[in-house]
């Protein structure tokens, strides 16, 4: 049990620092400012630490009795739940924003990359997992 629960929190780590580094780049990209970048990059380190706890951590858990690595289904699964926590905060943070949170392409790339991240590595650990023998 202990080995499985490592499992659940590298991939937790890795997806929340491998989100934050995505929209860290996202920010110098877009502002060309470092100082904004790093602080986007912490920023979003912590939001995907708690959210993907909250959300992907649990799902995760689930889908995990039927294991399987690289499977598309487990990523429109993840996708799903993306949209609607990133919703969520939109939401939580700007309740006046619906509309414009449905409209915005930051909120579609938000969250297909969470998803795409969380999924990433949720296959690589579970196939380095499953070829181990954990």
């Amino acid at each position: 049990m202990r080995k499985i629960a490592a499992y659940y929190l590298m991939t937790l780590g890795l997806s929340s620092l491998t989100f934050g580094l995505f929209l860290g780049i996202y920010s110098f990209v877009m502002y060309g400012d470092m100082i904004i970048a790093l602080f986007t990059a912490a920023i979003a380190l912590l939001y995907g630490f708690v959210v993907y706890g909250l959300f992907a951590v649990p799902l995760q858990m689930k889908l995990q009795k039927k294991a399987r690595t690289f499977n598309v289904m487990y990523l429109l699964i993840y996708s799903v739940v993306a949209f609607i926590a990133a919703f969520l905060f939109f939401v939580i943070n700007e309740p006046a924003s619906i509309a414009w949170t449905l409209q915005s392409y930051f909120y579609y790339m938000l969250s297909i990359a969470a998803a795409v991240i969380y999924w990433l590595w949720d296959s690589l650990i579970l196939y380095k997992r499953t070829a181990s023998g954990v």
